[in-house]
């Protein structure tokens, strides 16, 4: 918007310029007026391109973006079954019921860089979308991918604020919460073992928290490599690790067979033991409490957005958030989240930015904490 503003701010000093020399002319040689006629054609030529610009920006419904007959495709950068692609498909059976006639594609990637960069190199037109996240922010800070999600990507909307999860410890742990976490590493320093993925998101949660119980105490623990949920929890019952982290529902099923300790949860800052119980469906009891009930200043408020190709005008990115937009009044996507245990929130254009941009501070923040942000 302000390289278009720009745009017009010049057009219009040319235009002054060029009025004020032709009224100072008075004899002119064929030759000035072949050169006046060009300037005549070019002024009107970028008159007619500013016009076009202008038009360009006038306020677009989303009909005239996805017009009914239209295919959307949806780009996830993830195999299909996880987490992005169910929020994906979930997103648009929502979207179905709002723009009838309009056909959603999702397509998954097998390799996360193949699809972050096909959403990245698709036409700016409002008919590519992709779902990022703070893992896209990881993955780039660190080296491992290539596409930078906050410059080559425009965020048209926000669908979570995110999940709780439950921190867990194994079954005859000594610690029960994470106060009593906390003073163990500190009396033990280099002997307790966290189940991680290296270097992802899991580990900068983690070493977040377990910084938030004392300075110092996030290095004084050992990271290792358990990066699925079904080797973080068989891995803590077992007692080859010592902390992870996991859903809310495993988490209780495997403490109710005695198989775990729970220490708490971890989620966004909304988040509470009562409303996670009516999130999951599951009365949580007090070992579910979360890290701001415990007392400890650190929640971990990361959303999923849906983005567009950097370049996309914004008339176009309106038009689709005044869908998105309405979302969180669904009650297919609401019971849709509920089931991925996430708090789903569909706010306006300008939040869903804002809030993009939040995170995207942080996550620089916490992968410079850790030693792992090579971007900057």
């Amino acid at each position: 918007m302000k390289k278009f503003l720009a745009l017009l701010l010049a057009l219009a000093m040319c235009l002054s310029l060029a009025a004020c020399s032709g009224g100072s002319n008075t004899a002119e040689t064929p030759a000035d007026n072949a050169a006046d006629s060009d300037a005549a054609a070019d002024n009107a030529a970028d008159s007619d391109a500013a016009a076009d610009n202008t038009a360009s920006e006038e306020p677009l419904t989303i009909q005239d973006v996805w017009p009914e007959g239209t295919t959307v495709y949806f780009d996830v950068a993830a195999k299909a079954g996880g987490g992005t692609d169910l929020y994906t498909r979930y997103l648009t059976q929502a979207l179905t019921e709002v723009c009838p006639g309009v056909n959603f594609v999702v397509t998954n990637y097998d390799t996360a860089e193949v699809g972050a960069e096909h959403a990245k190199n698709a036409d700016p037109d409002g008919l590519t979308l992709t779902t990022v996240a703070c893992t896209s922010m990881d993955n780039y800070l660190s080296g491992a991918s290539n596409v930078n999600p906050y410059e080559d990507y425009t965020i048209v909307g926000k669908m979570i604020d995110g999940g709780p999860q439950a921190i867990i410890a194994s079954p005859d742990a000594p610690y029960h919460n994470l106060e009593e976490l906390g003073a163990y590493i500190q009396e033990h320093p280099g002997e307790v073992v966290v189940g991680c993925a290296l270097g992802g998101t899991s580990q900068v949660i983690l070493y977040n928290i377990i910084d938030s119980l004392g300075e110092g105490l996030a290095d004084s623990v050992n990271y290792v490599q358990c990066a699925s949920e079904a080797d973080k929890l068989t891995q803590t019952a077992s007692k080859a690790i010592d902390i992870a982290n996991c859903s809310i529902p495993n988490a209780q099923a495997y403490e109710a067979d005695g198989k775990l300790t729970i220490l708490g949860t971890i989620g966004p800052e909304v988040a509470t033991l009562e409303n996670m119980s009516e999130l999951v469906g599951l009365e949580l009891p007090e070992t579910f409490a979360t890290t701001v009930e415990q007392g400890i200043d650190f929640s971990w408020d990361a959303g999923y957005y849906i983005a567009v190709p950097a370049g996309t005008p914004d008339n176009i990115c309106q038009a689709i958030n005044s869908v998105l937009s309405q979302m969180s009044e669904n009650e297919d996507f609401v019971a849709g989240m509920k089931t991925m245990a996430s708090y789903a929130n569909t706010p306006d254009l300008e939040t869903s930015r804002a809030d993009w941009t939040a995170e995207w501070e942080a996550q620089q923040q916490y992968m410079s904490d850790l030693g792992l942000n090579v971007r900057s």
